[in-house]
């Protein structure tokens, strides 16, 4: 990597969290026209046009339409590097890499969640940020319901975006972006989607393997809490289907957190609040300004390492 080149990086970089925290992502009356959103779009296009009924065709498009969507948006990222403008090259890298992650986002919807006062209007707010049934949540659970949902975002929408781009780009930053979406679409263990989601939910716990851990960590890092990651896991003090980052929010915050039938994590803690989103929202700030100082340290490493070899 040239010295233009790590500075480019570093640029877009720099950019993109400062475009997220001053302006954040459009507003909701025009989040149609936003490009990420027909990643989803077209795989639910995709979805419509498949004839359901033998596995394995449905297993092998279920491969070829992820590809040919991961081409579709990861091709303009490669062409970035054939553009020599300079400063051409490092906007049109910061409004790109913007588009693969939010904390801008994460803060607004789980506000939306935290200021509603009623049972019906916390409910209409929280349906915005989680995809599990809400019409039987009492407040309690659906606060809940929000804080996981930040705690979870902390990696999908946050660490795991800022963490590819350090090693790989903008390509690695839209690369994994794509993928993501495409699980949230339709990597779901339903009759509809057990073999035509089974390659997107793979490709998607691969990719979040470690930025999981790491999100884990830097919430658990960011609450100053002393335990370590294993005693999510060891001591019982998490059920095996909860996302680490769940049980370490719930750890942090000091607060029981369930997913009604599946999951409960901190059973000796109290029940959620809308403080305790709040309590959420300030982990994920302050996770996402440690990590992404550790990016910027990763990626001037890689360039003294590579100038060095």
């Amino acid at each position: 990597m040239q010295m233009n080149l790590l500075l480019a990086h570093l640029a877009i970089f720099v950019i993109a969290i400062l475009m997220d925290i001053t302006v954040g992502d459009p507003p909701e009356r025009t989040e149609k026209y936003y490009p990420i959103v027909w990643i989803s779009r077209l795989m639910y296009f995709f979805d419509r046009i498949t004839k359901r009924g033998n596995a394995r065709k449905e297993k092998i498009l279920g491969v070829i339409y992820p590809i040919l969507i991961l081409f579709i948006f990861c091709l303009p990222c490669l062409m970035l590097h054939h553009i020599h403008n300079g400063l051409l090259y490092v906007v049109l890298g910061a409004l790109i890499f913007k588009m693969t992650f939010t904390v801008k986002g994460l803060e607004r919807y789980g506000r939306y969640a935290m200021e509603a006062v009623d049972l019906e209007a916390k409910r209409e707010a929280v349906g915005k940020i989680v995809g599990r049934d809400i019409a039987d949540l009492d407040m309690e659970h659906l606060d809940s319901a929000a804080v996981e949902s930040v705690a979870e975002n902390i990696a999908d929408s946050v660490i795991a975006p800022l963490f590819y781009f350090a090693f790989f780009g903008v390509f690695g930053a839209m690369f994994y972006r794509v993928i993501n979406t495409l699980d949230a679409t339709v990597g779901y263990k339903t009759t509809r989607y057990r073999h035509f989601g089974w390659f997107s939910a793979k490709a998607d716990d691969v990719l979040n393997y470690v930025p999981e851990r790491i999100a884990a960590g830097l919430i658990l890092l960011s609450g100053g809490s002393s335990s370590k990651q294993g005693d999510l896991r060891n001591r019982g003090y998490a059920n095996e289907t909860a996302p680490l980052t769940i049980a370490a929010m719930s750890r942090v915050l000091k607060v029981k957190l369930e997913k009604v039938g599946h999951y409960v994590v901190g059973e000796r803690f109290e029940g959620t609040r809308s403080e305790h989103i709040a309590g959420a929202i300030r982990t994920a700030k302050r996770s996402t300004f440690i990590f992404a100082l550790v990016c910027i340290a990763v990626m001037i490493i890689l360039y003294l390492g590579e100038e060095f070899i």
